[in-house]
């Protein structure tokens, strides 16, 4: 299993995986859950020269009922393979156990807890998110989050995710002229993808956002195929400023214009956060990507640029988000920035006074919060500079080389123990 941070070239590296391959005569089998990322990878992989001849692709769903028909193959890509333990996916690996398997994902976890040892032997992770920061492999960000929900009200499903109707009730009525007018105030002249709950509330946020001047359109998994498309042209060509969508472009979808996110629907699932979130941080020179949360996602999982601790072996349901680092922030109760408070007395972005601690604190999920990457630089330098600098876990060669790059990742101080033991440095 392979995590490459999202907005990080997976699909490129699948490519230069698959030309090589081909180059060789091997056959290639590439499965991936949603036809728009089958569609956009078919074309990387022709444009880095890999023999299609070689190379069958295509979505689960439909691999999966003609598995017995699949020429075999030496690889198997599974792109977004944090879904890899559905039935369907299982099915197509067990046809083929001869074969490679290279399953990518951005984010090896599930909202179960489950772990992914029994279908992977290794995992291979990617550089850190503020390495990638500090090289301009994605933008710097600046992380806004205004209140708009009373998380009390909030009620889990079976699957785990929220229930849409207590998001409905849960979502003050004035969110949405409160968005219209955080968006003018913070982003007004770059572009945005808004995640909304349901259909209605992306319909509701579209229409809103034309009737405030600012060109907006909706799309739902209902919207026909060629509407969608010109939609997706329309905004790739700077017609369209905002598309709102409730859960469409989340997964695969390249939209490398977007600036800007809009956060409307409150998340259990740190892959779906991170997915996100993460839409807007397509580098481009001299870009910060902006980040509204107007539902506190970021108080349960911390920021999107936080260093995780990623492992096959899966969490208990509990405790899942353990490894996600929150940082201890203030909130700018003028401009809504989010920052570490140290010994500030001014909001750095506004210049506000600082209100006590206590005219601040508000219910965890309500809070608004910002992230900035930019304070970081410094443990970004001694990283570069280290031993373990551009090493994965599996090329550390001692406990030492194991403990350095752990508190240079900001791993938990069990992480070293439990990985060097797994690497026999320890019995």
């Amino acid at each position: 299993m392979v995590q490459q941070p999202p907005r990080t070239g997976k699909t490129l590296i699948m490519a230069e995986i698959a030309r090589r391959a081909t180059a060789k005569g091997n056959r290639v089998l590439f499965v991936v859950h949603r036809k728009e990322i089958v569609d956009q990878a078919r074309e990387t992989f022709k444009n880095q020269s890999v023999n299609m001849r070689l190379v069958t692709m295509g979505m689960v769903q439909t691999l999966t009922r003609r598995v017995d028909k699949l020429d075999k193959p030496t690889i198997i890509f599974v792109d977004e393979a944090h879904h890899v333990l559905a039935k369907s996916y299982m099915r197509i690996l067990e046809r083929f156990p001869d074969a490679t398997r290279l399953l990518f994902t951005a984010t090896p976890i599930r909202l179960s807890g489950e772990g992914f040892d029994g279908v992977a032997d290794d995992l291979i992770i990617g550089k850190p998110i503020d390495w990638l920061i500090e090289n301009n492999y994605l933008a710097p960000i600046d992380y806004y989050a205004p209140s708009g929900i009373d998380s009390k009200q909030l009620k889990v499903k079976r699957s785990g995710e929220f229930d849409e109707k207590s998001i409905e009730q849960a979502l003050k009525p004035k969110i949405y002229g409160d968005v219209v007018a955080t968006f003018k105030k913070l982003s007004k002249d770059k572009q945005a993808i808004a995640y909304t709950y349901n259909v209605n509330s992306a319909i509701k946020l579209a229409d809103t956002f034309s009737h405030n001047g600012i060109t907006a359109k909706y799309v739902t998994g209902k919207t026909p195929k060629d509407e969608r498309d010109a939609i997706v042209d329309n905004y790739r060509n700077g017609k369209i400023q905002v598309i709102a969508n409730p859960m469409i472009f989340t997964e695969g979808i390249d939209l490398p214009n977007v600036d800007t996110v809009i956060m409307l629907r409150p998340t259990q699932s740190l892959s779906l956060y991170l997915q996100f979130a993460m839409r807007s941080m397509n580098p481009r020179k001299g870009k910060t990507a902006i980040i509204i949360d107007h539902v506190g996602n970021v108080n349960r999982f911390g920021l999107p640029t936080d260093n995780r601790e990623w492992n096959l072996i899966g969490t208990d349901k509990r405790t899942k988000h353990a490894s996600a680092s929150t940082v201890s922030v203030t909130t700018c109760q003028f401009c809504f920035a989010v920052f570490e408070r140290k010994n500030l007395t001014h909001c750095p972005v506004c210049g506000a006074e600082i209100a006590e601690p206590k005219e601040l604190e508000v219910e965890t999920d309500v809070k608004l919060e910002k992230i900035n990457t930019k304070n970081r630089l410094e443990r970004i330098k001694k990283v570069i500079s280290s031993n373990v600098a551009g090493k994965t876990p599996n090329e550390l060669n001692s406990y030492a080389e194991i403990k350095e790059y752990g508190n240079l990742m900001k791993y938990k101080p069990g992480w070293a123990y439990y990985y060097a033991k797994k690497r026999g440095f320890i019995h």
